[in-house]
């Protein structure tokens, strides 16, 4: 369960290019800007009320989702993108933005599905792909909105756990996995996340190493499945550090 980070970096690099090569550019209407909104107004609300006045402004709709990116607005930036590529595929493709443009169509188009079949599979690979990548915010949406179409997905629920405490939401997450724990009181994972979270981040040393505990006893007694060996490794190093 312990992620690559590596499709994140490249990510991350792509957006950091595309925003730079936009970062002295303004819509047409920029003069509108000045004068109307005064240059106290976000960029963002201004970009904003250009796609309402003017819905099919694909340059906007570029320059909104570069906002959207840095903002940690990954969907909206996605969606955006499509929609700019759906209206004008020969523009969107010249643009530095059609080095992500496969991933920005994959991930809206999956996500359009998913809301219109309302079905589980298709958020938990929209919400595995922006985990992979370490954009949790979007993958705590699609695995929440996984669960309410399946409560019974220890896995989901575990990642979603994850996706709280990667975004500082530590009580959410101890939570979600004492719940988990409580239903499977032999899941590892439950038990290993459960622990570290109750003793590194909440405070609690002397519970905490009681989930522990139990996570290093079903990781040597039990049989829990490991995505390869060298997560295997890890987490045995981990447990002899947190012992």
């Amino acid at each position: 369960m312990i992620k690559n980070r590596g499709t994140f970096l490249t990510f991350i690099s792509l957006l950091f290019a595309f925003q730079q090569a936009h970062a002295t550019e303004f819509p047409v209407c920029k003069e509108y800007y000045f004068i109307e909104e005064g240059k106290t107004a976000s960029k963002q609300s201004f970009l904003e009320k250009i796609l309402q006045e003017n819905p099919n402004d694909v340059e906007c709709m570029l320059k909104l989702a570069s906002v959207y990116f840095r903002n940690n607005k990954v969907a909206n930036g996605f969606d955006l993108v499509r929609r700019a590529y759906a209206l004008n595929p020969s523009y969107v493709e010249k643009r530095n933005i059609s080095k992500v443009l496969d991933l920005a169509l994959r991930l809206s188009r999956l996500k359009e599905l998913a809301d219109k079949n309302s079905d589980a599979e298709l958020w938990n690979e929209l919400g595995n792909t922006y985990f992979d990548m370490g954009i949790f915010k979007e993958a705590k949406e699609a695995f929440e909105e996984s669960i309410k179409l399946d409560e019974t997905q220890t896995k989901v629920e575990t990642l979603l756990a994850l996706c709280y405490g990667n975004l500082n939401e530590m009580k959410k997450s101890a939570t979600l996995l004492q719940k988990i724990v409580q239903r499977e009181p032999y899941d590892f994972y439950a038990n290993y996340y459960y622990g570290k979270v109750l003793k590194n981040e909440l405070g609690n040393e002397k519970e905490g190493l009681k989930y522990i505990m139990m996570a290093d006893y079903i990781f040597h007694y039990g049989d829990p499945e490991f995505d390869n060996e060298d997560e295997k490794s890890f987490l045995e190093n981990d447990l002899k550090n947190e012992l």
